[in-house]
């Protein structure tokens, strides 16, 4: 299970064109035993952290300002599938497509991927995509949220985050405060195993950070985009039982 909640605001750039800037928080929640890679910069310009196992990533920027998240649709199937989820990611920020038109090119073949949310964008907009929906969907100025269903499900959840992200983006959205209300709303999962984690379709686990000895809040990212052209990450690791492990800060320009 995974939760990004993003502020979408409309501004002029550097250049005094009109561009679409975002402030993202985002937990990544994971089986411990799973091997992972903290955030850092890929050969190809990609900041992302990375899947191991699988060998791709379920966020992740480059140097253009291109930005790219993925959640995992709840779905119980046995069903094998010929592509990987965790190309979606990559597959958009080493591309020269924009937002919406990456997107139509994952239509195509969607049936070949295992349940997905995909939020693709850069100053143009942010775009979304589920292959189990029909079509694109623009996402416009305000406050979203995505957990493992679609976006802006009214679950409990989403619509607490973001609420919570609405009050901190009104007060003033700082890293600090973004890293804050992802370890809000904590569960302990100590007594399920592995097995009992699989929940039924239309299901997720309802706690924004998880703790426990077999799955959990593995990292808590926070990302913003600034009209200057800067773009400032932070990304905050966690063991099992929801100890804290290492952060990583990155800072960057589009216009270098």
């Amino acid at each position: 299970m995974c939760l990004i909640a993003l502020s979408v605001k409309k501004s002029k750039d550097w250049n005094s064109k009109t561009a679409y800037f975002f402030d993202v928080v985002a937990n990544r929640d994971e089986y411990h035993e799973r091997p992972t890679t903290e955030m850092h910069w890929w050969e190809n310009n990609i900041l992302a952290g990375k899947d191991e196992e699988a060998g791709g990533t379920w966020l992740g920027t480059n140097k253009n300002g291109k930005f790219a998240a993925l959640t995992n649709l709840k779905e119980n199937t046995n069903k094998k599938y010929t592509l990987s989820r965790g190309n979606l990611v990559t597959g958009f920020l080493n591309s020269n497509l924009t937002p919406k038109s990456y997107l139509e090119e994952i239509e195509k073949e969607k049936g070949s991927y295992a349940g997905f949310n995909l939020i693709v964008g850069d100053k143009r907009g942010l775009f979304y995509s589920c292959n189990r929906l029909d079509g694109i969907f623009f996402i416009p100025e305000g406050v979203h949220a995505l957990g493992n269903l679609t976006l802006n499900a009214e679950t409990k959840k989403v619509e607490a985050i973001k609420s919570d992200l609405n009050e901190i983006v009104a007060s003033g959205f700082t890293i600090n405060k973004g890293m804050d209300i992802m370890k809000k709303e904590f569960g302990n999962l100590h007594e399920k195993s592995k097995k009992e984690l699989k929940l039924r379709d239309g299901e997720e686990i309802p706690y924004r950070f998880i703790r426990s000895p077999v799955y959990g809040t593995r990292c808590t990212t926070v990302f913003s985009t600034h009209p200057s052209g800067d773009v400032n990450i932070s990304e905050r690791t966690y063991h099992r039982e929801g100890i804290e492990g290492n952060s990583v800060d990155f800072s960057f320009n589009v216009r270098d």
